[in-house]
């Protein structure tokens, strides 16, 4: 049987080496069309003089074919199949582009995953094939993670992206390796336009890369994420959503806090969903939980329903989408005070906040929600109200409107052969 993880490893590995390359010896043009995508003046007029230095000849091209293309076609780079907030995102977008009238193919090594719907094509990569070398008479790529914008680099499409989510290379760029953190450095200075989901994102990508990126808001899946016409008046269904192996999701904190809760006589039932069973084994803590692995997306609409309170203990995020589909469906949230779940959240409006790793603090906003009906019910109406705004119809007609702005002033910059 193929392993797949293996496969996902060869080839990352394989573009790390590449991005390497490209970091000591990387063509002046590169970094011109960067300075054009970005309208960096400064960049463009030195690389300019590079080009007119090492006597390279060149000529600009502006694709006028693909600003009266009807049907245009996109292809999006899977770093994996994995149940994540950040893939779904991908796909769900995907779908609604295809629905938008985009010709739309998703490409990955890995399996087509089947927690969620997709309604677009998908073209299982085989082993020895880099992705890229399964895009042909494509006109807009799409890497989904930062590696993987080596591969869109060698695509023929003429509008190259990097949907931006974040991870490592924003969140922990300081602590990163000095090699690491070179590759990630010169992986965002190549010459692809760099959408991203929030304005914590924006300001990282701009503080840590010198590199704009545009905002396309995340969204909910109204079909699935909605709210039941009933809660109980003494919560007790406690749902935690995430992997125990990244440390960053806080999960350890989260079940510490329900462990000496259970110590101080609270009853409560947890429902913990996860791509797989947690690395740790937590039954001698002799806490009531019940694992859901990788639920489809209804199964996981009617696990928000049918919890009272839903807890997320991200240290760092870069958006934060389970707290936001836990409003949508009614549920009581209480998040960790990180910079991306700040792009809809709001302390003691439609959740309660507690310092990220604050375990004592948590226990106490635990505590405080099940106490008070009238604090529950203000969070969850406004958390009604709140997630309101963040529909694909927004997400994808500010999408639509970008791709089409991007065309119209698409330029760049091709080396005379």
């Amino acid at each position: 049987m193929l392993d797949y993880e293996k496969v996902k490893a060869y080839h990352y590995n394989k573009r790390l080496k590449e991005l390497a390359k490209l970091f000591y010896d990387r063509n002046p043009i590169y970094d011109l069309n960067t300075g054009i995508i970005d309208n960096d003046e400064v960049k463009i007029k030195i690389n300019l003089m590079k080009l007119d230095i090492l006597n390279y000849k060149y000529v600009y091209e502006t694709f006028e074919y693909l600003k009266t293309k009807d049907k245009k076609r996109v292809a999006y780079l899977l770093p994996h199949n994995f149940l994540t907030g950040g893939l779904k995102i991908i796909i769900e977008q995907a779908n609604r582009l295809l629905l938008n009238g985009y010709d739309v193919t998703l490409l990955c090594h890995m399996p087509k995953p089947d927690w969620i719907d997709i309604k677009c094509r998908y073209v299982q990569v085989i082993p020895d094939n880099t992705l890229a070398e399964f895009v042909h008479n494509t006109d807009i790529v799409i890497a989904g993670y930062w590696d993987l914008i080596v591969d869109a680099m060698k695509t023929d499409a003429p509008l190259k992206y990097y949907f931006a989510q974040g991870d490592i290379d924003i969140f922990e760029y300081e602590n990163l390796n000095p090699l690491f953190r070179n590759l990630c450095y010169t992986a965002h200075q190549l010459p692809v336009k760099i959408l991203t989901i929030s304005k914590i994102m924006e300001t990282k990508i701009r503080e840590l890369y010198n590199r704009k990126s545009e905002i396309i808001p995340n969204a909910i899946d109204k079909k699935f994420f909605y709210q039941s016409s009933h809660k109980e008046d003494a919560p007790k269904n406690i749902l935690i959503v995430g992997r125990d192996n990244l440390l960053f999701k806080g999960t350890e904190d989260i079940i510490k806090a329900l462990y000496l809760l259970k110590l101080d006589g609270y009853e409560l039932k947890i429902k913990w969903v996860t791509p797989t069973l947690p690395t740790k084994d937590y039954s001698s803590l002799r806490l009531n939980i019940e694992y859901i692995i990788r639920p489809t997306q209804e199964e996981l609409g009617e696990i928000y329903r049918n919890s009272d309170i839903f807890i997320s203990g991200s240290y760092y995020e870069a958006f934060s989408l389970p707290p936001l589909e836990a409003m949508a469906c009614g549920t009581a949230v209480i998040t960790a005070s990180n910079d991306g779940v700040k792009e809809y959240a709001i302390d003691n409006y439609n959740c309660l906040m507690y310092k990220p790793g604050n375990v004592n603090e948590l226990i106490l906003k635990i505590k405080e929600l099940i106490k008070s009906k009238t604090i529950r019910d203000k969070i969850v109406i406004n958390g009604l109200d709140t997630v309101k705004k963040f529909t694909w119809e927004r997400s994808i007609k500010i999408l639509d409107k970008e791709i089409n702005t991007d065309i119209k002033n698409l330029k760049l910059a091709l080396l005379e052969l």
